[in-house]
């Protein structure tokens, strides 16, 4: 069998599968990595193993995988391994890919009848003593975060029963505890949610099923120290689309943005429904919430539309690119009011970030002022004669908002990079807030490399302070997580054992 993918359009030039695992110890560095900067940076990424087995399967449907980044005075390490789910080592037993379109099981290859689908490729996230590998539609995958070595797909030893977890759980600096949610909690096309609470230690204490007004795509959400919101998405599904053999998702640019808000220690039954125009109902990734008396008030980027075009419109009409564009809103529910909408306030004018949104995660649920996001700022030129794939709207900025004042900073790593979304980390541990750097990934298409870029959060328009940099391409992102050494303790330089799976890397690079 040859490995054909010029049928997949996401997976050419830059983007053609790596298919490899990496270990990289004293990594190049241009620059000085400040020496506050202490932990571990992770990232999910997606990449595929396979051909994939349906047309114009999307990335979203790839394997995942974890790169880590470990920093300590001023030098850096690197580790890249695949995440072992029960789909990555049936579909190597096989050598092909067994598993068809986007969260449908009918379209999978008979030899997958009954094996979870779970691609671990959205979010890594450090949670009592476990790196957790997320993917929305499955639960976490457990990993070694040390080693990256594969435990299992992991149901918090028996208490979590929800078919799903999402890929945004919230951690709560003020007490510790974890917060998440699962959507299509009982299974495809289930209006089920449940909202799960967890200890420090990592024991899942308690669930909340509710049950949702529309199933959706529910890809994110809030907290603040009183409350859980909830947002809905105009991304929609049915069983029509899944025994046609479609993805799971389809926008339907008719149905209205709700937004569910319940008391962190309430039931079922506490639980309040707040109904929008379908205008605001593509919310994909919030910044922060906060309780202000009797008032929910939330941050976040909003499109009016559809937001990513490998998702069809249902009503079947082309694709709308500007509708695409989120805005900075703050939304302020009135908890004391009959109403069942809400007011909304557009924050910064003339600015589309895409939904790639961060902040000083030290302040969540707390009343802050900055946000980091990711956009396309076309004041930085593409120097096109240098680089060796189209430039033209890539993500090439990160921004800071100020959420109090209104005013914007911006950083760009060089005319021939494209970046990730940043990740924050705090000068010390009692730093003001912001007062820190961003750390990402961004590729280099002039070199076709990838490199960690770190630029001063409070100077951005300086550039970047260190580059560390990679001899090879990496998988392309979503997500990253910072874990600074205090939290997971490690020993820097030590080649922490990995023992793999049956079914190990193709390659190694030392």
């Amino acid at each position: 069998m040859t490995f054909d993918f010029s049928g997949d359009p996401f997976t050419t030039g830059f983007w053609a599968p790596t298919r490899f695992e990496a270990d990289l110890h004293d990594c190049e560095i241009e620059g000085d990595i400040p020496e506050g900067i202490d932990g571990t940076f992770y990232r999910a990424a997606v990449d595929r193993r396979y051909p994939p087995r349906h047309p114009l399967d999307i990335p979203y449907n790839a394997d995942g995988a974890i790169d880590m980044f470990r920093i300590r005075g001023g030098r850096c390490d690197f580790r890249s391994r695949y995440v072992r789910t029960p789909r990555y080592v049936a579909e190597r037993k096989a050598r092909r890919a067994l598993f068809g379109a986007y969260r449908n099981r009918s379209t999978n290859d008979p030899a997958a009848a009954g094996l979870s689908m779970n691609t671990a490729n959205t979010t890594p996230i450090v949670f009592g003593g476990n790196l957790l590998a997320l993917k929305e539609s499955s639960p976490p995958m457990r990993l070694d975060p040390h080693t990256l070595e594969t435990f299992e797909e992991y149901d918090f030893d028996g208490r979590m029963t929800a078919e799903s977890f999402t890929a945004h759980p919230k951690i709560d600096p003020l007490t510790g505890e974890m917060l998440a949610f699962s959507y299509e909690a009982r299974g495809d096309l289930s209006d089920d949610l449940a909202i799960h609470f967890l200890a420090p230690d990592g024991t899942l204490e308690r669930t909340v099923w509710v049950k949702a007004p529309v199933v959706s795509m529910m890809h994110d959400w809030a907290i603040t120290d009183r409350h859980v919101v909830l947002p809905t998405t105009g991304m929609v599904t049915s069983r029509e689309r899944l025994e046609a053999g479609q993805n799971h998702w389809a926008y339907d640019p008719r149905v209205p943005a709700y937004v569910g808000i319940m008391p962190r220690d309430g039931e079922a039954k506490d639980m309040r429904w707040f109904k929008g125009p379908p205008d605001r109902a593509m919310l994909i990734h919030t910044t922060n919430a906060r309780t202000v008396g009797d008032k929910v008030i939330v941050d976040t980027p909003v499109a009016r539309g559809n937001f990513n075009p490998q998702f069809p419109n249902l009503d079947g009409g082309s694709f709308d690119h500007e509708a695409r564009k989120n805005t900075i809103r703050r939304w302020t529910f009135d908890l004391a009011s009959s109403s069942d909408t809400w007011q909304e306030e557009i924050l910064f004018q003339g600015v589309t970030p895409t939904s790639f949104t961060r902040m000083d995660d030290r302040f969540l649920t707390q009343d802050f002022r900055w946000s980091f996001n990711l956009l396309h700022d076309p004041a930085f030129a593409f120097d096109n004669a240098r680089t060796r794939v189209p430039m033209r709207g890539n993500w090439n900025a990160w921004y800071r908002f100020d959420h109090q004042g209104g005013s914007i900073d911006k950083f760009s790593a060089g005319p021939t990079h494209e970046l990730f979304e940043a990740q924050f980390v705090p000068r010390r541990a009692d730093a003001p807030e912001g007062d820190g750097w961003l750390i990402g990934v961004a590729n280099d298409y002039a070199e076709m490399t990838s490199e960690l870029v770190i630029a001063d959060a409070q100077y951005l328009a300086d550039g970047p302070v260190a580059r560390v940099k990679l001899p090879f391409r990496l998988h392309m992102q979503v997500h990253g997580w910072w874990v600074p050494a205090h939290v997971l303790p490690f020993e820097f330089g030590r080649d922490y054992d990995y023992h793999g799976a049956d079914y190990g890397p193709e390659t190694r690079i030392p």
